[in-house]
């Protein structure tokens, strides 16, 4: 039996950008196709998300196969310790190259949920000297990287998904999301919110981003468009109506 790719990576959770990756790498096996994938590779991807989950690298899981050996890895501790050393010492291409580097190792979920989450949040908890700079890097770092791989997603003609920014508690979050959501392979629009002029559907899905809850019209103006059989949904952290909400909000640029 084999798949496509598209079935592995539904099946795996892995991205294309992963696939391509393990399989240059040699962690996958080469077989006669190239456009099919059999079940042995299968199980292959399956072995490797598993150990990418954990924070390995492509460079350990090679080590420990070519040495017959049980992986050795430092995690995501470390994964987070080479982040923040660049964030603190790195140039602009190095730090965008171990960017890189980091989400062709990873699965997109793993990627985000894993890594780049905590390491916002540790960055935002962070009261040292440079603390700012180092958060004002990360925050730049991420608009870029989901640029890039918007631009990479447009190419590809990957399904088109809008994330409209209600309201934001911590502005780095929603392209956090557009980057894990880029993984499972949309491409994704990230746009500010404005209940006067409504999107275009011209989306397949349509994601509200709510960081810091909703007014009464911004839960109203979500119904309406449920109700006419438009294909959004409510995301984020805070999916709340607050009564009492801060209306400066209403216009939050991503």
């Amino acid at each position: 039996m084999t798949y496509t790719s598209e079935t592995i990576c539904a099946i795996s959770g892995a991205a294309l950008v992963n696939l391509k990756r393990w399989y240059r790498s040699g962690i996958i096996h080469k077989y006669p196709s190239d456009r099919e994938w059999t079940e042995a590779q299968l199980q292959e991807v399956m072995d490797i998300t598993r150990l990418t989950s954990q924070g390995a690298t492509i460079r350990e899981i090679k080590t420990a196969q070519a040495g017959a050996h049980p992986l050795r890895t430092g995690g995501w501790a470390a994964r987070r310790g080479d982040m923040l050393w660049q964030l603190e010492f790195g140039s602009p291409q190095s730090l965008r190259v171990l960017l890189r580097k980091l989400a062709s190792n990873f699965t997109g979920d793993d990627f985000v949920l894993r890594l780049l989450l905590p390491l916002h949040q540790w960055l935002r908890d962070d009261t040292r000297a440079g603390a700012s700079r180092r958060m004002e890097r990360f925050h730049q770092l991420m608009v870029a990287h989901a640029g890039s791989v918007t631009r990479h997603a447009t190419r590809a003609a990957a399904i088109p998904l809008l994330l409209e920014n209600v309201s934001e508690k911590h502005q780095t979050d929603i392209w956090l999301e557009a980057i894990r959501l880029s993984g499972q392979g949309f491409c994704v629009e990230v746009r500010s919110f404005c209940a006067l002029y409504p999107s275009v559907n011209v989306h397949q899905h349509h994601l509200y981003w709510c960081g810091a809850g909703l007014t009464e019209m911004m839960y109203q103006h979500f119904l309406t468009r449920q109700q006419k059989g438009y294909p959004v949904l409510l995301c984020g952290p805070d999916r709340r109506v607050h009564h009492l909400y801060p209306q400066p909000q209403l216009h939050a640029v991503a």
